[in-house]
């Protein structure tokens, strides 16, 4: 049986290794960024996290990088693209062993609703994992959920008609490949004064009972 002083010890640890790292999810209204203003430009790397960077404009072009308006897109911000064709957004790795999972993201529409194409690509095995040409009402937006992973990234394109849909609430995760666990995120200080008291403690009450059986 454990003694109380490891089951303390394991569960620093537990919460060190297992933590989960929060969901980030990007929002175009917090990007700080007025309407018709090219995202890339005016906030580089807006919604990256840790070792996931995003390019709003991955291929450096006048016509399919993403454009921040606030408002209209299925009652909300969006991104969108000039030409429609093609928008992209890149959310890339950029350190060794880390996964990056793609949860989801939100399309909209301008108007009173239409098809929209769009794709995911893993930047991995240049795959397409994801295609699809949904419905999307000018009144709600669509969850488009993904679920996937990837150790390079993923490419999101979306069009034909990427000026009147748009994207929003990109949301993602990652954690490290070689433990397989999740990224951890900092411990309170009051849970490592806590499991540290516990500690001091035990080894108070233990000194007498060590005496009594001469150990």
């Amino acid at each position: 049986m454990y003694s109380l002083k490891s089951l303390v010890l394991l569960l620093l640890i537990l919460n060190i290794n297992v933590a989960q790292a929060s969901l980030v999810t990007v929002k175009i209204e917090d990007a700080n960024v007025f309407n018709w203003e090219p995202i890339q430009k005016i906030m580089p790397g807006f919604g990256s996290s840790g070792p996931v960077s995003l390019n709003w404009d991955p291929n450096n072009d006048l016509f399919t990088e993403l454009l921040a308006y606030d408002r209209g897109y299925s009652g909300g911000a969006a991104a969108f693209c000039w030409y429609g064709e093609n928008c992209a957004l890149q959310l890339s790795v950029t350190a060794e062993n880390t996964v990056l999972r793609l949860q989801s993201f939100a399309l909209g529409y301008y108007g009173y609703g239409n098809h929209v194409q769009y794709s995911v690509i893993d930047l991995a095995t240049h795959t397409r994992i994801l295609e699809e040409s949904p419905w999307i009402d000018g009144a709600v937006s669509t969850l488009i959920t993904v679920n996937a992973s990837s150790d390079k990234g993923f490419m999101i394109l979306f069009g034909p008609d990427g000026f009147n849909g748009g994207i929003n609430n990109i949301t993602y995760s990652y954690f490290s490949a070689q433990t397989q666990v999740p990224v951890p995120t900092p411990i309170p200080t009051a849970a490592w004064l806590f499991g540290f008291g516990l500690i001091g403690i035990m080894g108070f009450t233990g000194s007498p009972k060590s005496r009594v059986f001469g150990i």
